[in-house]
C-alpha cells in the first residue's frame, strides 16, 4: 500500500511538471506575439507615410499670388506614389493643357502665337508629374504652379475660380508594401494594392 502511495505521488508530481511546462511554453508563446507584434507596429509607425493633396492660391512664403496643386508627404517614412488623377468638373483631366482647355479658353482660342511662343496673358504653368515617384518624408511634389501677373491677371482669374472644380486622388504604399488611397482634402483609405493608370493618370 505504501509502495502504491510512493508511484501515486511521483506520478502527480510528473503531471504537475508536465502542466507547468505547458503553461510556461504557452506563457512564453503568448510573450514572444506580442513581442512581435509589438515590434511590427512599431515598425510600420516608422515608416508610415502619409500622403495630402492640396491646393490653394496663395503662397505665404514667397508672398505671392500662385495657383498650386501639390502632393505632401505629411508623414514619417517615404511614399511609394503609384497613382495621381485630376478631374475637372468630375471629368479626368491628364495635363494642365487639357485642364486649361476645359475651364478656361473659348472655342478656337489658343495661348500661342503663330510662332508657337507662349501669349505673354497666359503666362507660364510650371508643371510635374508626381507618379509615378518615390515621395520622402517631408517632401512634395508640385502638380502644377501658376503665380500672378499684371499681364496674366485676367486668365489667372479664369484658372483661380476654376480650381474650385478640381478634385484629385492618389494611390500610394509603404516601405512594408501597406496601400492607401486619398482623395483631396481627404483622410488616408486603406486599400489591398495601388495600379498605375496609363492615359488617365496625370502627366503634368
Amino acid at each position: 500500500m505504501a509502495e502504491q502511495k510512493k508511484w501515486l505521488d511521483k506520478d502527480n508530481v510528473n503531471l504537475m511538471v508536465a502542466v507547468c511546462a505547458v503553461l510556461i511554453s504557452a506563457a512564453s508563446f503568448y510573450a514572444t506575439y506580442v513581442q512581435s507584434t509589438v515590434t511590427e507596429t512599431q515598425v510600420k509607425a516608422e515608416t508610415w507615410p502619409y500622403i495630402q493633396i492640396s491646393s490653394g492660391n496663395y503662397d505665404l512664403e514667397k508672398e505671392q499670388r500662385r495657383i498650386y496643386v501639390v502632393v505632401n508627404n505629411d508623414g514619417v517614412g517615404p511614399a511609394r506614389l503609384v497613382s495621381f488623377q485630376l478631374f475637372y468638373e468630375n471629368e479626368v483631366v491628364s495635363s494642365v493643357s487639357q485642364l486649361i482647355a476645359k475651364c478656361c479658353l473659348d472655342e478656337g482660342e489658343t495661348r500661342r502665337d503663330d510662332e508657337g511662343k507662349m501669349k505673354p496673358e497666359y503666362g507660364t504653368i510650371i508643371t510635374s508629374s508626381p507618379s509615378p515617384s518615390i515621395l520622402p518624408a517631408g517632401d512634395s511634389k508640385i502638380a502644377f504652379s501658376f503665380v500672378a501677373t499684371d499681364e496674366n491677371e485676367a486668365f489667372w482669374q479664369k484658372l483661380n475660380k476654376a480650381r474650385f472644380e478640381l478634385t484629385g486622388k492618389a494611390c500610394y504604399c509603404s516601405l512594408l508594401d501597406d496601400c492607401f488611397e486619398i482623395e483631396i482634402y481627404g483622410e488616408p483609405v486603406p486599400v489591398k494594392t495601388c495600379t498605375a493608370q496609363p492615359g488617365v493618370d496625370y502627366s503634368g
